[in-house]
């Protein structure tokens, strides 16, 4: 993504989260988008952005929430063989959101929710269009789960959640606009 923005001529800077390469009070404006769910811990990154706001600032967020991808976390880790470790991605929850941004100082001005749903022809389509995104930690073979694992996993998604159009797929995106104090 730098590459294709520095090709555009924008200004780009690449780090780390939750060492961002700024200084203090720099920005009125800080962005982050379908990123900070992958972090394991939102009050990191949300410190970092909070230390970079200029005063009177505003933080905007956009991040997958709990509810994200329930339907292939439920049928997972019931395939999975007993005793295996559960190493399926947990997405942070609104709640998490909202403690995170009171702890690294920032006073939400606007906390939202919402829910998208897409169809898939079946579980393992939607495996597929994961892996092209980058997204395949819930169905990556880890912990010895192989092919096995995958089909038990994709036969139970669509007995649980299959209909005549295919599967359902949720995401959950959670929003959140924040103001330094």
């Amino acid at each position: 993504m730098a590459s294709a923005a520095r090709r555009r001529s924008a200004a780009v800077a690449v780090g780390d989260a939750e060492a961002l390469p700024f200084a203090a009070s720099r920005f009125d404006l800080v962005v982050s988008t379908s990123s900070l769910q992958w972090l394991p811990n939102l009050g990191p990154p949300l410190a970092e952005m909070r230390r970079v706001l200029a005063p009177g600032g505003i933080v905007a967020v956009a991040l997958f929430g709990g509810a994200t991808l329930h339907e292939l976390v439920g049928a997972w880790q019931a395939a999975v063989p007993a005793g295996s470790p559960d190493d399926v991605h947990r997405f942070h929850r609104g709640a998490d959101l909202e403690v995170a941004l009171a702890q690294a100082g920032l006073c939400p001005v606007r906390l939202e929710a919402e829910r998208v749903v897409e169809w898939y022809a079946d579980p393992l389509s939607l495996v597929r269009a994961l892996r092209r995104i980058g997204a395949g930690n819930a169905v990556a073979k880890r912990g010895g789960h192989g092919p096995a694992t995958l089909q038990r996993m994709a036969t139970l998604y669509a007995e649980r959640h299959g209909e005549e159009r295919g599967v359902p797929a949720t995401w959950e995106i959670l929003y959140a606009v924040a103001s330094s104090r």
